[in-house]
């Protein structure tokens, strides 16, 4: 028998309960019917960490409530806050194209396959949908539904600047710029000082490919659809490039916008000022000598359809 200091001596007054099942551990666990806990918590301690909890997240809701309240009362629901050079964006529109290429890369198809082509030509009928109420777009006999936006053969791309809220274009007008191409010096001067306040687009091929490209639709972006101002119903202006590529060549063809604001930066990983497009036309029935003679007759053809339709935009 052992002895205990206290000066007991007999075994454990109490002995330790049986153990019981697991599953009726798991139930007392749940709830206890002894000490009337569920979970470990009586009723009351329950009611009291419920009440704290809703207490605290009511507070959180109203605080939040009134930041984000704050918040939107400075906000104008029809200007940025931060414009121009302040804003992420900055203050130098980029340049880009339609129709977009569908694998993100090269606008390509089958010359000899409709419905290969019929992906760049229903896009171009959208966004040209946009311009149904614009007489300068509705007037043009070149490069619109009717034609089927020249493809397959001559397919007509357009250019456009992305929208910057604020954002005013200052021309070339007379001071050209040294390495402004000449065909384009001469495109503007032959044109009434009255008509020059339009931001200029030249395009050009990076290699030699014997592609034709031509301005149907003229060679300028009108400045009085600037500056954007989240106009309701506003529309960008734009300018369609008529490419007539030889087949089963990859054409590389460079955009650039002329404004003395648009900065122009000729790098490929970092573009400013122009847009690059990759063009591929491919033709299984290909033959050189027909191919040959219809790039021919393309080139002899009136040089005004190159330098006209830009007076119509005023």
């Amino acid at each position: 028998m052992a002895s205990k200091t206290n000066g007991v001596e007999s075994e454990w007054a109490r002995a330790p309960p049986a153990p019981r099942p697991l599953g009726e551990r798991i139930l007392r666990a749940v709830y206890n019917p002894d000490e009337k806990t569920f979970l470990g918590r009586t009723p009351k301690r329950w009611g009291v960490l419920f009440a704290f909890y809703l207490v605290f997240y009511a507070a959180l809701a109203a605080f939040f409530a009134i930041c984000m309240a704050g918040l939107f009362s400075t906000l104008d629901n029809d200007k940025p806050m931060y414009t121009l050079e302040s804003s992420l964006i900055g203050a130098n529109p980029g340049v880009s194209y339609r129709p977009r290429p569908r694998d993100e890369i090269t606008v390509q198809y089958d010359a000899q396959n409709s419905s290969a082509y019929e992906y760049y030509t229903s896009e171009l009928a959208e966004l040209l949908e946009q311009y149904k109420n614009e007489s300068w777009v509705t007037s043009k006999k070149e490069c619109t539904s009717e034609d089927n936006f020249g493809f397959p053969h001559s397919p007509c791309l357009f250019i456009k600047l992305n929208k910057i809220y604020g954002w005013k274009p200052q021309y070339y007008e007379n001071d050209f710029p040294e390495d402004m191409s000449p065909d384009l010096v001469q495109y503007i001067t032959m044109l009434p000082e009255a008509e020059r306040q339009q931001l200029w687009v030249s395009c050009w091929l990076e290699h030699d490919t014997g592609a034709r490209l031509q301005y149907p639709w003229g060679r300028g972006l009108a400045g009085r659809f600037y500056p954007y101002l989240n106009q309701q119903g506003y529309t960008p202006p734009l300018i369609a490039l008529k490419v007539t590529p030889p087949v089963n060549t990859l054409n590389i063809i460079r955009c650039r916008v002329w404004a003395k604001n648009v900065k122009y930066n000729k790098s490929i990983k970092e573009p400013r000022g122009y847009a690059r497009i990759l063009l591929r036309v491919d033709d299984p029935l290909y033959n050189g000598t027909a191919a040959a003679e219809r790039i021919s007759e393309d080139r002899s053809q009136d040089n005004d359809t190159t330098t006209a339709a830009t007076t119509e935009i005023k």
